[in-house]
Order: structure tokens, then C-alpha cells, then sequence
């Protein structure tokens, strides 16, 4: 696997049920917890891999990906915008439409991290 951190065209190697699938980390949506496995959305489909968010959470490059939930991830390239909700949790909404709860203790980190993907 590559190491490069900024790199547009890293590839993200995902050993599914089906084998392995290689995508671009650009096309990476979001990443969300499901039990001891992670659902990747990417841009065309899902993919079920059998890793930890945690451990997955290494594998990708840390200035495009940030933690929303302790259970959700998301590519702030396909960061649309983010809505109010209660009690000081947020909505992400994604270009793709869907749409993700930013709990009261990763918002500071996301809004940080948003500010610094949109000045670069």
C-alpha cells in the first residue's frame, strides 16, 4: 500500500466477500460500523469488509477522512452541508444524499478539519 497522505489517486485495497476490489480514495464516501465489519459507500455501490472502523480508520488518508460518530466516518470531499439538530449533535449531509448524525464530540474536530479541506 502506498504511504503518500495527500495524494489524489491513492488506492484503497477492500478484501470483501467477493474478493478483492481496489478503489480510488477519492471515491470513498463514508465508512460506518456494522458489528466487527465496516460498510464502505463509495460513489457506484457498497462493499461489506471485515475490519474494525478503528483499523480501517488507519488504512486511509487522515487529511480526507474524519470521524463524524464513533461509528461513521466521511470523505470531506463529498461533504455537502451540515444542518442543526438537537442537543448539539449536527447532520453531515453528503453530495451522494445521504445523510449522517455529527455527534457533540467529534463536531469540534470535523468543523476544524472542514475548514482546513476548504482554504487548501
Amino acid at each position: 500500500m502506498q504511504s503518500g497522505r495527500s495524494r489524489p489517486d491513492r488506492v484503497v485495497l477492500l478484501r470483501t466477500i467477493e474478493g478483492l476490489v481496489s478503489v480510488l480514495a477519492d471515491d470513498l464516501v463514508r465508512v460506518s460500523a456494522d458489528g466487527k465489519s465496516v460498510l464502505v459507500a463509495t460513489r457506484t455501490g457498497q462493499h461489506r469488509v471485515r475490519q474494525t472502523l478503528t483499523a480501517f480508520e488507519a488504512r486511509l488518508p487522515p487529511d480526507r477522512f474524519v470521524r463524524v460518530h464513533r461509528s461513521e466516518m466521511v470523505n470531506l470531499a463529498h461533504v455537502e452541508r451540515l444542518t442543526g439538530s438537537t442537543h448539539g449533535d449536527g447532520i453531515v449531509v453528503l453530495r451522494d444524499g445521504s445523510a449522517v448524525v455529527l455527534s457533540r464530540t467529534c463536531r469540534a474536530g470535523f468543523l476544524e478539519r472542514l475548514r482546513a479541506q476548504k482554504l487548501s
